[in-house]
Parts: structure tokens; C-alpha cells; sequence
């Protein structure tokens, strides 16, 4: 008797850090499948493509943690959200290969979206080109977690913390250190 193939459900990004919102989105995906794979997208220079639907996707500033501080970060809030390590997989995803994706993330894995912008209902078109099964959650601007506050809250030492799950807030700690205040103004603040 054979093994039924277990269900695998997929969610990419950037994770420019990985968020709460990110971790909410493999919750789901979790409720759907017995594993994840967790596909980061623009995992290196090369693959920073830009598009008419994402004005900043590509840019260095929108990209500042590299792929192994990336898969550091994801793997450390999934763990410290309770994930077994065998229930997901990190891998890269270059979203401007499409022939290569098969390689990466299995075609039948459940790709699951959540759409806020023109640039997640174009991600969505792709992958469903790309012979995926999409699941399409709508997204609530209103409660959205924009990485780049993110990242300008972490190098403009704001807090930051609380929009990110505890293990991914422990390595970015690790990573990054905020720009040191501009000396004219501390003193200028101290009298």
C-alpha cells in the first residue's frame, strides 16, 4: 500500500524582515497542509527585476538583509511560534525565473496570497501561470504590516519589535543596529 503524498502549501516573499503578517499567512497555510515551503523571493541581486507594479521591489533600500540573514530570521520566528522544524521548509524563489520554480517549490503545493496591491494580484497571475494552485486571501489595508516601516523603525532606532514575531525581533537584533543619533541634534536637545 502506498503513502498518500502529504499536502504542501506554500507562501513567498521577500520578508524584508519576516512580520506578523508573514507569520499569519503560514499559520494559514498550515491549517491547509502537512508542510510549508517558505519560498523567498529576490534571493539575491541578480533576481531584483523591477515591475510597473511595485515601484521599489528591486532597490537596494527595499532589500537590505541578504538570503541567509532571511532564512535565519524566517527560521527563527517559525520555531519560536511553536513550528516543528519538520513541518516547513525555507527555500529560495526567484520570482523572474519561472522555468526553475518546479525546482524550488513542487507545482502542487498551494500557493497562498494575500492581496493588498496591484503587485500581489499580478504576484497571483504568475504563479497560477506558472501551473500553481493559488488560494487568494484579501488583504485589510487597514491593519496591514508595511515592511518598510519596519525597516525605517529598526534604522531610525523606533520601536520596531512589535511588529515582528519574537524569534525573527532576536536575530534581526543580531543583524542590525540603528544609525546613531546626529550628534547636532542631541546636543541641540540637551541644551
Amino acid at each position: 500500500m502506498t503513502q498518500p503524498t502529504p499536502r504542501l502549501a506554500a507562501v513567498t516573499g521577500r520578508f524584508q524582515p519576516f512580520h506578523r503578517d508573514h507569520l499569519e499567512l503560514v499559520e494559514h497555510a498550515m491549517t491547509l497542509a502537512d508542510a510549508v515551503v517558505i519560498g523567498i523571493t529576490n534571493p539575491d541581486e541578480r533576481s531584483r527585476i523591477a515591475d510597473e507594479t511595485s515601484a521599489h521591489r528591486h532597490t537596494d533600500a527595499a532589500n537590505p538583509f541578504s538570503y541567509f540573514d532571511r532564512q535565519r530570521i524566517v527560521r527563527a520566528a517559525l520555531l519560536s511560534a511553536g513550528f516543528a522544524p519538520d513541518t516547513f521548509t525555507i527555500v529560495p524563489f526567484p520570482l523572474d525565473q519561472p522555468q526553475v520554480w518546479g525546482d524550488y517549490i513542487p507545482t502542487h503545493a498551494v500557493q497562498i496570497v494575500r492581496t493588498f496591491s496591484p503587485w500581489e494580484h499580478r504576484k497571483v497571475s504568475l504563479l497560477k501561470d506558472g501551473g500553481y494552485p493559488v488560494e487568494v486571501l484579501a488583504g485589510d489595508s487597514a491593519t496591514r504590516i508595511h515592511a518598510t516601516e519596519v525597516r525605517r523603525a529598526i534604522t531610525g532606532g523606533q520601536p520596531w519589535e512589535h511588529w515582528v514575531p519574537e524569534g525573527a525581533a532576536a536575530v534581526l537584533r543580531t543583524i542590525v543596529r540603528p544609525a546613531p543619533a546626529d550628534e547636532s541634534q542631541t546636543k541641540e536637545s540637551t541644551g
